[in-house]
């Protein structure tokens, strides 16, 4: 006579993990945290973590998690790339130094302050600083 049959056992954790996976859906589904971008960089701030853009310079951040990037007079485009890819606000400078010169911007950089959000794209930042 047999304690325990295989066949119960790999029934029984079979249904273990069905009830399981079930559960962890239904309690998973339509959760989305409640917390902005501010309020996120605010409780940062609280729990004493550092922000890079926080010592202000040519690029700081502004109280909804936006980034404000500043351009200077007679700056290039390749100098503008390069300070955004160091920033780590584009993910290639590369890129960005072809998409300006496929659309022949090169000149048309404008020196100013621009804000730039966590979405927005290489394209999106190139619309801004160019006047597009």
């Amino acid at each position: 006579m047999k304690l325990i049959d295989g066949k119960s056992v790999l029934l029984g954790l079979g249904l273990g993990i069905i009830i399981t996976s079930l559960l962890g859906i239904i309690f998973f589904a339509g959760y989305k945290p409640q917390l902005s971008d501010a309020e996120i960089i605010s409780n940062a701030r609280k729990l004493g973590m550092i922000d890079r853009y926080e010592s202000g310079g040519d690029i700081s951040r502004k109280e909804d998690g936006s980034l404000l990037f500043t351009i200077h007079e007679n700056e290039s485009f390749t100098d503008v790339s390069r300070r955004l890819y160091e920033a780590g606000i584009i993910e290639s400078s590369i890129e960005f130094e072809i998409m300006i010169k496929k659309e022949k911007l090169e000149n048309s950089i404008k020196p100013g302050e621009y804000t730039i959000s966590h979405i927005d794209g290489t394209k999106t930042i190139i619309k801004k600083i160019t006047g597009q």
